[in-house]
């Protein structure tokens, strides 16, 4: 893509969000400061399930088609409105979705270590996925970076089923849906429906078991980035999956001061509730500490777990406790 064309596109954030939480109000000052044409998709509608994301993506984007409000060749965003942080400014997006690798025309997903649902589909996504050389391998289906067209053909594909002849359920799980649908293809020598951000040039998600990026700030910058450590990276979304990732993020709001840097205060959200383990910007107690460092714990099962199944082994630990609970009560 040329130069000239980069600077005619607009860049856009679909959000999904049925309502507002504090995340999603800074995600939305964060968009404006930064320079996106934001909006959010199915703002106070009824969610079912995570393919109800699926189906407000598609609507908005259908409608920003035909009413022209979004170009079908114009870089958009879909990412998830109570976990997501916006870092990099619009033109910076501009400029990486104008050079490759981003030029295909495939979509692209956030990248991850964990390959869930279903830790058994990692080595089939690595046999049919090139080994892009880190760990941030498997698809996360919380943020989706593409050109308009190409965006909502992927979503209309996601949401007609696995080929038989059913559509997609609102109450299924939306990332299920994402493997199942990379392994349909590319088991069947097709083209790929969609790439993976694994640089996290776009996206960093932060679930993790420790820190892999590093904090940066600079007076010629709106908001402080992260660098991944790895890649050299500086993500434009980082992404607060799981709960080491909200973990995460609840510490980088502090560290980066973010509030007053998109024009809020703490006090400005304090009657909205918040998704994170603690409001934005505020420090958690104790009691509320040592519950979420319990989640580290279960990230590195949840590692274990995934380790199995690459050998073909299902151990949950979690049933293992239930059976031998049920054969205790038995006797």
């Amino acid at each position: 893509m040329t130069r000239a064309r980069a600077q005619e596109d607009t860049a856009h954030i679909l959000s999904i969000a049925t309502e507002y939480r504090q995340e999603a109000v800074i995600l939305q000052r964060s968009a404006k400061v930064l320079g996106y044409k934001f909006q959010f998709c199915g703002f106070r509608e009824r969610w079912v399930g995570w393919g109800t994301k699926l189906v407000q993506y598609r609507k908005a984007l259908r409608d920003g088609l035909a009413k022209g409000h979004i170009a079908t060749s114009d870089p958009v965003l879909l990412i998830d409105g109570w976990d997501c942080v916006l870092v990099g400014p619009a033109s910076e997006f501009i400029q990486k979705m104008a050079s490759p690798p981003f030029t295909s025309h495939q979509p692209w997903y956030a990248g991850e270590r964990i390959c869930g649902p279903d830790f058994f589909k990692a080595n089939r996504i690595d046999a049919v996925y090139p080994d892009p050389g880190t760990p941030w391998r498997y698809p996360n289906a919380g943020c989706m970076t593409g050109r308009a067209e190409p965006v909502l053909k992927l979503i209309e594909d996601l949401l007609q089923g696995a080929g038989d002849g059913d559509s997609f359920p609102e109450d299924g799980d939306d990332q299920g849906r994402l493997h199942e649908h990379l392994l349909e293809l590319g088991e069947n020598g097709q083209e790929l429906p969609y790439f993976v951000d694994s640089e996290c040039r776009i996206f960093q998600c932060l679930y993790e078991a420790e820190p892999q990026w590093q904090l940066e700030s600079s007076t010629n910058e709106p908001l402080p980035r992260l660098r991944n450590l790895k890649t050299e990276q500086r993500p434009i979304v980082l992404h607060g999956n799981g709960h080491t990732g909200r973990w995460f993020m609840s510490s980088l709001w502090r560290e980066m001061d973010f509030l007053p840097k998109v024009g809020l205060s703490i006090a400005d959200l304090a009657h909205l509730p918040h998704d994170g383990p603690v409001p934005p910007g505020t420090v958690p107690d104790e009691a509320t500490e040592k519950n979420w460092m319990a989640t580290f714990q279960l990230y590195r099962i949840i590692e274990k777990q995934m380790e199995l199944a690459r050998v073909g082994i299902e151990w949950d630990p979690w049933k293992i406790a239930a059976q031998q609970n049920a054969t205790a009560e038995q006797r």
